[in-house]
């Protein structure tokens, strides 16, 4: 019954399942795609415009920010002008959440980073936002030949395993996705995973590079040939060069996409050949010292303005006009790819933790995970006020890995950083890529 009403749901027209906004995020981003340089530079112009006179209108913290730094939406004549405006931090969005949002236009909706875990944060948009999501990821997969509802196995989201019952897999029939359990896959149940995606027939993959590596390995492994597809959709962790060349070189022929996007829905790109491509009509995206700096574009809910994302960009870096709005950039260098070792040696990529819905992230200021013996993690949760739950979090944890770690959470004032100021998220003392090879050796 779940299948059946999810297909016939799917099947509905997105124009009619995401209403009046579905078509008119879609007919701007053709309209934007297909206009000369000039367009782009006034449409972005506009966009900026539009979300600077909301903020200073309704939000209050841009209100008090802006008057200490001098600046008003008047002050705003050309692009490159966004510049003069003040940037917003994490820090600052936890600090100062209450006033960093409005529900004058649309009803908040809560969300959480799926990004840089170390400190989760929470935030609001509105509801309809997802429309213009889907559009745009839509338009972007077509680059390698996707079509919405085509066949594709998902390695990327929640965890769906129940060990139990020997099940490390869901079919989602909305999107049509096939999902394999990330945990599992660098485990003996490896083969059996293989065996039911390989019987779905996918035309596409889509998920962490990390966990399509660890399939290409692990099909390697077993002595299992490439899965027939047409392409495949790297997302939410960085890859590397050398990474592509060896998903290219395992699945022959396919094409090879990398989608850099964000929970805060404030800038979107993608990268086919050697370039990523931001695409200017979604969001505008700066480039200041390395860093990502992001300034939203329709959202009448939390608007964000020079947001900073910890995210990097590097190699050339082409801009509109005399501004530093990215069109292009050489390479995007954001989440992490370090892994936790269960007790039986499967590696669990730490993109996997990231689970809002299972976390009390709101009490919890940042986390970080430290690991000396395989199947236990010391969980340091940063909670100066001492508000957190460590039940909960122990249990979300548990939520998120089902078996295989033995989480010992401890709460602390603070999470010390990097002499440059970063955050660690995972303190790995074992040798990951030894006990890889070392399974590795012992199964061949």
């Amino acid at each position: 019954m779940k299948t059946f009403l999810g297909e016939l749901y799917g099947s509905i027209p997105l124009e009619i399942r995401f209403g009046r906004q579905f078509g008119i995020h879609k007919a701007l981003l053709e309209k934007f795609e297909n206009g000369s340089e000039q367009y782009k530079q006034d449409y972005i112009y506009n966009k900026i415009l539009e979300t600077l006179i909301f903020a200073e209108k309704h939000i209050p913290y841009y209100q008090k920010t802006f008057a200490e730094h001098g600046v008003s939406s008047k002050d705003f004549k050309a692009i490159e002008d966004i510049a003069k405006f003040p940037t917003l931090s994490k820090a600052d969005i936890k600090k100062n959440l209450d006033s960093l949002y409005t529900d004058v236009r649309y009803k908040p909706v809560a969300h959480y980073t799926g990004g840089s875990l170390s400190t989760p944060t929470k935030f609001y948009l509105a509801a309809n936002s997802r429309a213009k999501e889907k559009v745009y990821n839509n338009y972007i997969f077509t680059k390698i030949g996707y079509k919405y509802r085509t066949p594709t196995v998902l390695l990327k989201g929640r965890e769906i395993s129940i060990p139990e019952k020997e099940i490390y897999w869901e079919y989602e029939p909305i999107d049509n996705y096939f999902l394999l359990s990330n945990n599992y896959l660098n485990s003996d149940k490896f083969p059996l995973m293989y065996e039911k995606a390989k019987a779905f027939r996918p035309k596409f993959f889509f998920g962490y590079p990390s966990a399509v590596l660890s399939f290409v390995k692990m099909s390697k492994r077993y002595g299992l040939e490439p899965i027939g597809i047409e392409g495949i959709i790297l997302a939410s962790e960085t890859c590397y060069p050398d990474e592509i060349e060896i998903i290219k070189g395992f699945f022959k022929n396919a094409k090879v996409l990398s989608l850099y996007g964000n929970s805060e829905r404030d800038v979107i790109g993608y990268r086919v050949g050697e370039r990523y491509n931001l695409l200017g009509s979604y969001a505008a995206m700066r480039v200041v010292d390395g860093e990502i700096v992001t300034t939203s574009f329709d959202n009448f809910v939390m608007p964000f303005i020079n947001r900073k994302s910890g995210d990097f960009a590097t190699g050339e870096i082409e801009t509109y006009g005399k501004s530093d709005i990215a069109k292009t950039v050489g390479n995007i260098e954001g989440r992490t790819k370090d892994f936790l070792v269960s007790e039986d040696n499967r590696l669990v990529s730490i993109t996997t933790m990231c689970g809002g819905q299972h976390l009390p992230l709101e009490d919890i200021d940042a986390i970080q995970y430290i690991q000396e013996e395989p199947g236990v993690v010391t969980v340091l949760v940063e909670d100066p006020n001492h508000r957190v739950d460590i039940a909960k979090v122990k249990e979300g944890m548990h939520k998120l890995v089902r078996d295989g770690i033995d989480f010992r959470v401890k709460v602390v004032d603070k999470i010390e950083k990097t002499f440059r100021g970063k955050r660690v998220i995972c303190k790995q003392a074992l040798d990951v890529e030894k006990i890889r090879l070392e399974k590795e050796s012992r199964q061949n």
